[in-house]
């Protein structure tokens, strides 16, 4: 990310201006001749394995031959990674050159919030460099969400549902589905992830009907000779023979949603192949999920910042083996900490806690008080403390939030 670009990114809020429909950032496109309209999109909504499923199915592109943008949040080394083209970040001479573009035409005082500004500028990249297919990632439910100013799309794809941003998208899990249902667009198929409960799936495939549009949930019972090794989960569904490039066991949820998704696009890419669509799910990964550096110690980052990702997290944790498990903890205030730390903490034999890697942070003397064995520290101090206390057999486990740049 250059100077220009996050001196720039840094006079819009994070939020922006309340939202209540899509007419600021639909008002924001028009400005630029809608490049939304010339794109073709798979969508991709859901509290967690939106990143995954993203990957998986960009992969499945590519392989087909298929120029394959793609938009995600948050970024994970730079900001550059959230807009990508064939798996090559967002050029910085590019990026300078489309944030001219844009601040020519608006200004903060509009109102507009960074990722309304970071989701113009993907657009507008995927069009001046005609893309195939772009692959959309929410990045806060559904309805609302500025990714929705697209009009249709090849298809959608909802993954796993849970409590998050109730602030913003209700208090109940049927209540944020609906939100997440907001995306599904009329005569579009969707796909809904087998791992979320009846309610849930009840409320998306209500709304489905009255677009006319198809629910596909994929079958679990189809999935045959399932097995895990070495942290990765291999099957057979559709009668083609699947491994997960993405360690953990819940990645076969999200796998099967990418797979659906795949056979639909390719529908539309007449050159995708069931090759391509195994071969997509193999390759896929995604930095920062259960992503295992071997070193002495090992090092483990997921970015596990919420309930359902932290007992995610802790079911895999559980399936290590290792002398000490060390955890370098950071979270936003603005998760259910409690809940997800009453997940991990058991599992961990030292924490390092943290609070100092960006603004509305859980302070980590509280964060500290859910360990049994627990130290404050800066983030710069983090990782080498943690090291030394894991020792050469102990893991250095850090997770807690995308954002600590570790």
């Amino acid at each position: 990310m250059t100077e220009k670009a996050e001196k720039y990114l840094s006079q819009f809020t994070k939020s922006g201006k309340k939202v209540e429909d899509l007419s600021r950032f639909k008002a924001l496109c028009g400005k630029f001749g809608d490049p939304q309209d010339s794109l073709r999109f798979v969508h991709v909504a859901g509290t967690n394995g939106k990143g995954s499923v993203t990957r998986m199915v960009g992969e499945m592109c590519m392989n087909a031959g298929a120029k394959t943008g793609e938009f995600t949040s948050p970024y994970i080394h730079v900001y550059n990674d959230r807009i990508r083209i064939n798996n090559e970040n967002i050029p910085d001479d590019k990026l300078d050159s489309l944030i001219d573009e844009v601040a020519s035409r608006i200004i903060p005082e509009d109102g507009y919030s960074q990722f309304e500004i970071s989701n113009i500028i993907a657009l507008l990249y995927f069009k001046q460099e005609n893309v195939d297919i772009v692959i959309l990632e929410t990045g806060l439910g559904g309805l609302l969400d500025s990714t929705n100013i697209i009009k249709s799309n090849i298809c959608a794809v909802i993954t796993s549902i849970s409590l998050d941003h109730t602030a913003v998208l209700g208090n109940t899990m049927e209540e944020i589905a609906a939100q997440k249902a907001g995306i599904i667009k009329s005569g579009c198929p969707v796909i809904v992830s087998p791992q979320n409960s009846e309610s849930v799936i009840n409320v998306i495939k209500e709304h489905a009907e009255k677009l006319g549009s198809k629910v596909i949930v994929p079958d679990l019972n189809a999935v045959e000779n399932q097995f895990y090794e070495d942290c990765h989960c291999g099957f057979v569904y559709r009668k083609l023979g699947f491994t997960v490039g993405s360690p953990g066991r819940y990645q076969l949820y999200n796998a099967l949603c990418a797979i659906e998704a795949g056979f639909i696009v390719a529908e539309q890419l007449p050159q995708m192949r069931d090759y391509d669509i195994v071969m997509g799910v193999g390759h896929a990964h995604l930095p920062s999920r259960l992503q295992l550096t071997k070193g002495s110690p090992d090092i483990l980052t997921d970015g596990a910042h919420n309930p359902d990702a932290m007992k995610k997290l802790s079911e895999h944790i559980k399936e290590l083996d290792y002398k000490k498990i060390v955890m370098i903890c950071g979270m936003s205030g603005t998760k259910d900490y409690d809940t997800a730390l009453r997940y991990i903490a058991p599992l961990v034999d030292e924490a390092y806690c943290i609070d100092d890697f960006t603004f509305n942070t859980v302070k980590a003397e509280t964060l500290a008080s859910y360990f049994a064995n627990a130290h404050v520290c800066t983030t710069a101090d983090a990782l080498e403390r943690a090291k030394a206390c894991a020792g050469k057999d102990g893991l250095v486990l850090i997770a807690g939030s995308l954002l600590m740049g570790l």
